[in-house]
């Protein structure tokens, strides 16, 4: 027996189960892969957009110039940029506190993608908890109706495929999450560090000009 045969044979006998375990797991990879794709589309220009607006800066723009420019820009950096940037005449607030108004309007919009991912990754191993109870329950049934227990070790076994199939699904997606997060909190980190990079520089031009 071949190592496929083996794995499409527990997945039988795991029952509806199992079609509802790969249904989620199918759902929660695909969201994952998504979410790696936004955050690799939406941070990977940092380092670029951070030597443009240095260029921009050294060349007698202004923070209006350079707000102008990230407005024709898209993806999250530019809005975030775009926003802490921008002056306001009737509330005197400071740099760091636009950026919190900025990370609760774009960057918390990622958090609740963490939140639906983790929901999906936990749900496997409780789903197939769930199987894994129901199984037992008709091993018993069957054993009270009949009274012979050679079958009973059989019925256990095939009840516990289910949670054993629950946690191989739920294992990939809690390390790949832990991944995303990593890299959601580095790629944060630098946000900040270009946000006030750009600033300084901002205030140092206007004081020059």
């Amino acid at each position: 027996m071949t190592y496929w045969q083996t794995v499409i044979d527990m997945w039988s006998e795991a029952g509806w189960f199992a079609l509802a375990l790969w249904f989620l797991s199918f759902i929660s990879w695909i969201y994952l892969l998504k979410l790696h794709q936004k955050l690799t589309r939406t941070w990977f220009n940092t380092s670029h957009l951070s030597k443009e607006i240095t260029h921009l800066l050294l060349d007698g723009k202004n923070k209006e110039d350079i707000r102008l420019w990230l407005g024709k820009k898209k993806g999250v950096i530019p809005k975030v940029i775009n926003y802490v940037l921008a002056t306001n005449d009737h509330r005197k607030i400071t740099l760091k506190e636009r950026y919190e108004e900025a990370s609760i309007t774009e960057i918390n919009s990622i958090h609740k993608e963490f939140g639906v991912l983790n929901a999906l990754v936990k749900s496997a191993p409780l789903l197939g908890l769930l199987g894994t109870v129901a199984g037992m329950i008709q091993t018993f049934a069957a054993l009270s109706q009949s009274g012979d227990i050679t079958h009973v070790s059989q019925g256990i076994s095939k009840a516990l495929l289910t949670t054993q199939l629950g946690l191989l699904i739920a294992l990939p997606g809690v390390f790949a999450s832990a991944y995303l997060k990593r890299k959601f909190l580095r790629l944060s980190m630098e946000l900040e560090r270009l946000i006030y990079h750009i600033a300084k520089l901002g205030n140092s031009s206007e004081e020059v000009s």
